[in-house]
């Protein structure tokens, strides 16, 4: 190799190509990407190092410079630099070795071997993970195409790992902003859907009554909807959507539809004399202003009149309305009406009579539809399981267990029933007021009910926690006044049990317990009753939960973990429990 004469003077632009004294041209293309780097340059040689510095100056930002292997690992790992440049055959480290220590610590720093032609150490060079060779003896303006080369690499890579960060940032804002919407949406929508009788008795002429509803959204454009209100003339209107399509439209219509709903509803004391027929009306013309000409819409209105026991019931392309009589036979009573849209039609009005029913369900197609495990569709077995099991929280189990998952719609179903159910088993029994008492009495019901049928132990526990947790808070809340703060306060303070009992008891302070089985479905449904002398317990406390830390409201909780529905209503501390029991002479699983 030819060097310049003045080599600290010579100009990088125009060094002589090696072996022909001509310029070689301009062999550096620095750019502001490849000024922001840093060289570390690994040679023994002298000359050689002073030349690549030389050469490699005015390109990067900086150039460290090591005369042995040792040396180049120790200012690799004090300056860490963006890239290496060495020779193979130094003492201390050789190349190889120098790539080797730094690819130990997990570093994919690119380095760039200066080394003779060998195929040995080609090899263990390539399996190392080198990122270029340079031939010796090196040609000057091959060696810095190839570190510019390998400098563009690592600027790219830079700007792709800082664009990917970028994007990272921005998708988990976008994350956070869609967590944030979704949230709202679950706000609105429930604020639009109503239940103002969740959890509460409704008495009618004969019988007290109560209606549950399983509304399970597939995702947050939900295209279902529902709402239950009770009238100003003490009769109860029901609700159910079921848009077509999915997503944004099917949700905005559900929302739309169950909103004008109930803005109706607020306003029925406006009117003169109400009906369904006039609400239908009004809810057709409204439909002119919200679906497309190509949108249908399936829904379902109920009127209720418990106090005559009967009602009105208009379904628009929903399942047939499925109704359990007292004596176990389901009838099927079908709307007839096709789904509504955005211009008039006629409809018709069924009236049914509920002298003699048990509960009755309405259901959107999501139910129906869902496809089975093995093969079919719900519809083909929905009657089957109705049979089967008395409560909406039953029915719900069997239905989990027979659907295929992971492809469901919109799920709404709405469970009318009545309370008191004519029954040839009936217990009843008021403790002492005490805690020992309420023991007692418990053990005595159990006895009895194992006498009158045959269920599983677990089930058995499973009650007899129930009626521990009901008549403990009849006993604290319902006789003795205990607020959610000073049982806290109690229960902190120390022997709770020994506190409670020198607490006195108010005049007339009393606990009664009624319990009935009724066989009306094929498996047996348990209907308790806990009646107190409190004020009684308000229907929100029961879907209100506790604080993670209070001692309060964990009983109500695990009640309703433990049973199929709870309910609250009439004078006093009324609490009704339904439990649906398995017959069979083993444990259930």
């Amino acid at each position: 190799m030819s060097l310049p004469a003045a080599l600290p003077e010579a100009s990088p632009q125009a060094l002589p190509s090696p072996g022909t004294g001509r310029p070689a041209g301009k062999l550096i293309e620095s750019t502001p990407e490849t000024r922001a780097l840093t060289l570390l340059i690994a040679e023994d040689d002298p000359v050689s190092r002073g030349l690549l510095s030389f050469c490699t100056q005015e390109l990067f930002k900086e150039v460290l410079l090591a005369d042995n292997g040792l040396q180049a690992l120790t200012l690799f790992r004090e300056r860490q630099p963006d890239m290496v440049l060495t020779d193979q055959v130094m003492p201390g480290l050789t190349g190889l070795e120098l790539m080797e220590a730094i690819r130990a610590d997990g570093d994919r720093t690119p380095v760039i071997l200066m080394t003779t032609v060998h195929d040995r150490v080609l090899l263990q060079a390539i399996n190392q993970g080198v990122d270029r060779f340079v031939p010796k003896p090196f040609d000057l303006a091959h060696l810095v195409r190839t570190l510019s080369t390998v400098a563009a690499e690592v600027v790219n890579r830079r700007v792709v790992e800082r664009h990917r960060e970028q994007e990272v940032e921005l998708l988990r804002y976008r994350d956070t902003y869609n967590a944030l919407q979704q949230e709202s949406a679950r706000r609105k929508e429930r604020h639009v859907v109503r239940h103002d009788l969740l959890h509460q008795v409704i008495p009618g002429s004969s019988a007290r009554w109560a209606i549950n509803v399983a509304f399970t959204p597939r995702d947050i454009m939900c295209g279902d909807g529902y709402s239950v209100r009770q009238l100003f003339d003490g009769r109860q209107l029901v609700f159910l959507v079921d848009a077509m399509g999915s997503g944004m439209s099917a949700s905005l219509t559900a929302m739309l539809t169950t909103s004008f709903f109930n803005y109706q509803v607020d306003h029925l004391h406006r009117w003169r004399n109400f009906d369904l027929a006039t609400l239908l009306e009004r809810f057709q013309e409204y439909l002119s202003s919200v679906l497309f000409e190509e949108e249908v819409l399936s829904c379902g209105f109920l009127l209720i009149d418990l106090k005559r026991e009967e009602l009105e019931a208009a379904l628009f392309a929903l399942p047939p309305l499925l109704l359990r009589r007292v004596d176990g036979s389901i009838e099927k009573i079908p709307g007839r009406n096709p789904p509504l849209a955005s211009y008039s039609t006629p409809f018709r009005v069924n009236r049914v009579s509920l002298k003699d029913a048990a509960n009755l369900l309405i259901i959107t197609d999501g139910v129906t539809d869902a496809p089975l495990k093995e093969g079919g569709i719900y519809r083909e077995v929905l009657e089957e399981d109705f049979l089967s099991t008395p409560t909406l929280s039953g029915l719900k189990k069997r239905f989990l267990t027979r659907i295929e998952p992971g492809n469901l719609d919109d799920l709404t179903v709405l469970h009318l029933r009545r309370l008191d159910l004519p029954s040839q088993w009936t217990w009843s029994g008021r403790p002492e007021l005490n805690l020992a008492g309420q023991g007692r009495l418990i053990e005595a019901f159990l006895a009895a009910l194992a006498r009158e049928i045959r269920v599983p132990q677990q089930q058995l526990d499973e009650v007899e926690l129930i009626l521990s947790e009901a008549l403990t808070n009849a006993f604290e809340h319902g006789c003795l006044g205990l607020e959610r703060d000073e049982k806290q306060r109690l229960v902190e303070s120390g022997d709770f049990e020994a506190l409670l009992s020198e607490l006195p008891l108010p005049p007339g302070a009393r606990i009664s317990l009624k319990a009935t089985l009724w066989r009306g479905a094929q498996q047996p449904l348990l209907l308790i009753e806990v009646l107190d002398s409190g004020p009684g317990i308000p229907a929100a406390a029961l879907y209100a939960g506790c604080a993670q830390k209070s001692l309060s409201g964990r009983g109500l909780a695990m009640i309703g973990r433990l049973c199929d529905s709870l309910f609250t209503g009439g004078p006093g501390g009324h609490l009704f429990i339904l439990k649906t029991l398995d017959q069979g002479e083993s444990d259930a699983d």
